[in-house]
């Protein structure tokens, strides 16, 4: 996971580097990210999950699907 401060959405320069960080991945370490990111973005929790939490699920969904 990004390191990141803050409650709000990633910036566009955040957003570029994670891109590039997953692309550059190996199928099994995406595939490790997007898990993670899921866990901790899944509905059981008690307050919805944080912005940037929700972003870095989201684009690991996003490279996932360029590779299947």
């Amino acid at each position: 996971m990004l390191s990141f401060n803050g409650d709000g959405p990633l910036d566009r320069t955040q957003l570029d580097e994670l891109r590039k960080r997953l692309s550059k991945m190996s199928i099994t370490a995406l595939g490790d990210f997007y898990y993670a990111a899921w866990t901790i973005c899944k509905p059981d929790r008690e307050k919805p999950p944080r912005a940037p939490f929700v972003q870095q699920l989201v684009q690991a969904w996003k490279e996932m699907t360029k590779r299947i």
